[in-house]
């Protein structure tokens, strides 16, 4: 539907805010981490991921593009709807949750309201098998940069000394790889990463 919105935030209640987009007030869900950055009255913008239903049309906000990320990958998952996906997000960060993975931290998941032993232990499964084929999605969740490029990384060191956080970096970096082939040089990865970031990211 549309990528982000930018406007005032006019409310605030549990889990979510009303975000006055030129006199329209859009109900926007969000985690918790994000509800408490956002102060009444300031402006923001949200990057957005709508939920259609028959019965139903949703909108979740997020201020980061790696949240984003993360919630569409948990959507992916058989059994997490919007509601879990939400819930898991406001429980632990994406660097806690790529830890999780990793750590096979079952018991971290279990945590999180909504979510059985049977189901933290699929999100574990499914998104560790997925890691092993998919770089973009090792770089959201942190995974060793040298486990992914053993040699000095020129790139992600680029990426970061123009601003750029270490998560954003990663991300960029892999799908620069991925387009341009990991053998290009880094003038050109750098380039096509930043071309990347630009994209995703609201002016």
């Amino acid at each position: 539907m549309f990528a982000f919105l930018r406007g005032v935030v006019a409310q605030k209640s549990l889990n979510r805010v009303v975000l006055d987009v030129g006199g329209v007030g859009f109900d926007v869900l969000v985690p918790a981490d994000v509800h408490r950055r956002l102060i009444v009255h300031a402006e923001a913008t949200l990057l957005t991921y709508c939920h259609i239903r028959e019965d139903a049309f949703q909108i979740f906000g997020f201020l980061r593009e790696e949240e984003k990320s993360l919630f569409e990958l948990l959507l992916s998952i058989n059994g997490v709807g919007p509601k879990m996906a939400l819930a898991v997000l406001s429980a632990m960060s994406v660097q806690q949750f790529g830890q999780a993975v990793h750590d096979n931290n079952v018991t971290a998941f279990t945590k999180v309201s909504g979510v059985g032993k049977k189901m933290a232990q699929r999100i574990v499964l499914e998104v560790k098998a997925r890691l092993g084929q998919d770089t973009e999605l090792g770089a959201l969740l942190g995974e060793s940069e040298s486990d992914v490029y053993p040699q000095e990384d020129d790139v992600l060191e680029a990426l970061t000394a123009l601003g750029c956080t270490i998560g954003e970096a990663r991300r960029a970096a892999a799908q620069a790889r991925t387009r341009l082939g990991a053998d290009a040089p880094p003038e050109e990865l750098v380039r096509a990463a930043l071309q990347s970031l630009a994209r995703v990211k609201p002016k």
